[in-house]
């Protein structure tokens, strides 16, 4: 199959076009970034910008039997892809966001994917939402798209994705403070969360483009079991040889203290669990069981990532001197 990969330079989407080639198809890469050096000579990079059209258009050229987009932020992003791909391709999976959910009123954990077609857009929506709005209103223009024109659209809806080269360095946050042996903050309760390891996400979406069913379908992909922050920390702990001072102070003594809850990405307001039924039956999905994805991540990070610290570590030594006080309070 002739694939071509909207953002496949990094994270997920450089492991899903690895992937896909070791399968025998012929890769095409467009980012921004391109060429990068870690990608094998086989896969084709083509550089451009993706909100810009006329770059867009260069890649349409020839038809594709599938295309992977998983840099549509915005409904202007998913109105250029329609106009310059129609009729150019066999397949469109576009990467949204489990982020969508948080947009509407009465959305519960866990959450199904026809859930943004029955209930209503909270209002008004804060500047915190402003991602989540971007892929929803993609989302719309996409399935709009295939309801009138038949636009062969299929979305995906992963939640927080973790493995190696996430240049958000989230996970990454807690680990250097397990290594550093400081206690770390895990703000309010510890919710279930669902992750999906990038490597698994390259293996769904791999799956949804040989599917013969999944065409014209939304579905959430993401770790087959529910995991508290609680449990990610301990089993990363436990997998590091550490011994976790995990702290669950007052969100009020904490905000009045001035701490920076950045300092806790994967903190919650509340259960986030992505229901994977649908992808579990559709596509036989699986997925690596946590503790051996976990490990894996940690020890890229600890032993061949090369880059700054997380931005949230910064203020690592204000963080500690919080957390004496906390004790002492005890």
């Amino acid at each position: 199959m002739r694939i071509l990969i909207l953002g496949g330079t990094s994270f997920f989407g450089r492991e899903t076009a690895i992937r896909l080639l070791k399968a025998g198809n012929d890769v095409t890469v467009f980012s921004r970034r391109a060429p990068v050096e870690d990608l094998p000579l086989d896969i084709r990079q083509s550089r451009g910008d993706r909100t810009v059209e006329i770059d867009l258009a260069r890649m349409a050229l020839e038809p594709w039997d599938a295309i992977i987009d998983n840099i549509c932020c915005t409904a202007d992003d998913a109105k250029k892809a329609l106009r310059v791909f129609s009729g150019r391709t066999g397949q469109y999976i576009f990467t949204s966001s489990a982020s969508v959910y948080s947009l509407f009123e009465g959305s519960s954990s866990p959450f199904r994917e026809n859930q943004t077609a029955l209930l209503k857009l909270k209002e008004p929506l804060k500047e915190k939402y402003a991602y989540a709005l971007g892929k929803h209103a993609a989302e719309t223009e996409f399935l709009e798209a295939a309801r009138t024109k038949s636009f062969p659209v299929t979305i995906v809806r992963p939640p927080l994705v973790i493995g190696p080269n996430d240049a958000t360095l989230r996970a990454y946050s807690y680990w250097l403070r397990l290594a550093d042996g400081g206690p770390l903050f895990l703000p309010g309760f510890a919710f279930n969360n669902r992750f999906v390891f990038s490597k698994d996400m390259a293996r769904g979406l791999e799956a949804l483009i040989y599917s013969q069913t999944a065409t014209g379908g939304v579905y959430n992909l993401g770790d087959s079991q529910t995991m508290t922050l609680d449990d990610f920390v301990k089993i990363s702990a436990r997998i590091m040889h550490r011994d976790a001072q995990i702290l669950y102070p007052d969100y009020s003594w904490l905000k009045d203290s001035g701490f920076s809850f950045d300092a806790s990405p994967f903190s919650t307001g509340g259960d986030f669990v992505v229901d994977i039924a649908r992808a579990e039956k559709d596509l036989d999905w699986a997925s690596t069981p946590a503790p051996a994805w976990i490990e894996e991540s940690i020890n890229w990070y600890l032993f061949s990532y090369t880059g700054p610290a997380p931005h949230n570590y910064a203020a690592r030594k204000q963080e500690l001197e919080l957390a004496k006080k906390w004790i002492m309070k005890l």
